[in-house]
């Protein structure tokens, strides 16, 4: 969980730096987005292939490597944003690089270690890590700026990283399988797994494109947002940086405190006798729906201008968005428990390969709010619209 948080502490750095980095360098929407979208190219590159050396080696070991090469990206980005945004999108595309082993990674430890019917608890807490991290990131970016200048984020952040590699081995060590997981003997076999992953099966399987299918369209709202919305309040409400890093902040933390209780909510009904596949369904409509409601109210409430603004403005999009990521939190009993259900042995391969899918709105969606804010001139147009669709 602690991995995750780091990742998602350098993905929204950039989400709150690139706007003091955009007024001092004189960047226009597109260059934000190009920026931010270059995180994800990298990203998306390695899913597949970390899924397959998860399944291979086993998820510690693989882990450990990924956090130390986001870690130097994430180090070495002021030196590159100086050097020119060729560079600083090469340090991005790095920390995404890397960042792309931990989904698969932890998901093969988690196949292996939990059993099902803890199975939607233990990937609440460990992928609540991200929106902790979200909003650990969040809460420390606006203040860190206003005192030490933006380049503090990156030295800060990855520095706590390099700190988790030298503390991780000792940690992986003491590791002990959860009771009902997979034994001792098993765990060790299993890191030493050689076997091939049956791909021809897993491309003809309609519940694997539906995973994945619904991991692309999870993720243009959760990457765009993630992106873009520290910007769309300073932007759209003419707000400060500390202060649309703390609106931000908001809807991160209504996330974490509710994932907590959708995982064991899900594992009651699992008890209680509910079909697994309902429950997951059930529980990502509900992530879908909700949040296609919030964000296309988010869209008629948005501003044309700062000067629009009312003073209502600023507390009922705060609430549309803090409603939107209460119900994207329903993901993490839907679709990021059904990698594990599918197939527990391949999980961090199947994962692999939706997370592929699922990194394509970071590329594609990220750039595209840019360009569309630049062409148009509105963010409901820009931001809103496409993840509602």
């Amino acid at each position: 969980a602690l991995a995750f948080v780091l990742a998602n502490m350098d993905k929204v750095n950039m989400s709150v730096a690139v706007i003091p980095i955009a007024k001092e360098l004189g960047w226009t929407a597109t260059d934000r987005g190009l920026v931010s979208s270059a995180f994800f190219w990298g990203y998306a590159l390695t899913q597949i292939p970390a899924g397959i050396i998860a399944t291979r080696l086993g998820g510690s070991s693989v882990l450990l490597v990924g956090v130390f090469l986001w870690s130097l990206g994430t180090f070495l980005g002021p030196q590159a944003a100086v050097a020119g945004l060729p560079l600083l999108c090469f340090s991005r595309f790095l920390v995404g690089l890397a960042e792309g082993f931990a989904p698969s990674s932890v998901t093969n430890v988690l196949s292996r270690v939990v059993p099902a019917n803890e199975r939607a608890r233990a990937v609440a807490v460990v992928w609540g890590g991200m929106d902790l991290g979200s909003a650990v990131g969040l809460l420390l970016c606006g203040p860190l700026i206003a005192l030490l200048g933006w380049h503090s984020v990156f030295y800060l952040f990855g520095f706590v990283g390099f700190l988790w590699c030298a503390a991780w081995p000792r940690f992986a060590r003491r590791a002990v399988p959860l009771e009902g997981g997979a034994g001792e003997e098993e765990q060790v076999a299993s890191e030493k797994e050689t076997e091939e992953v049956p791909w021809g099966k897993v491309l003809r399987s309609v519940p694997v494109w539906a995973v994945t299918v619904a991991h692309f369209c999870y993720n243009w709202g959760y990457y765009t947002l993630l992106a873009w919305l520290p910007s769309y309040f300073e932007m759209s409400l003419g707000i400060d940086v500390a202060k649309s890093s703390f609106l931000t902040l908001i809807p991160y933390l209504a996330m974490t405190c509710m994932t907590p209780i959708v995982g064991p909510s899900a594992d009651r009904l699992v008890d209680a006798g509910w079909s697994t596949t309902h429950i997951r369904k059930l529980f990502q409509g509900i992530a879908f729906v909700g949040a296609a409601v919030a964000l296309a109210a988010a869209a008629f409430f948005t501003p044309a201008t700062p000067a629009a603004a009312t003073a209502l403005s600023q507390p009922i999009l705060v609430g549309l968005v803090t409603l939107t990521f209460l119900c994207q939190s329903f993901s993490r009993a839907g679709l990021y428990c059904n990698h594990q259900d599918l197939s527990p042995k391949f999980s961090g391969a199947l994962l692999g390969l939706s997370n592929t899918a699922g990194a394509l709105p970071g590329v594609i969606g990220v750039s595209l709010v840019g360009k569309l804010l630049d062409l148009t001139g509105s963010w409901s147009t820009a931001l809103f619209m496409p993840a509602v669709a």
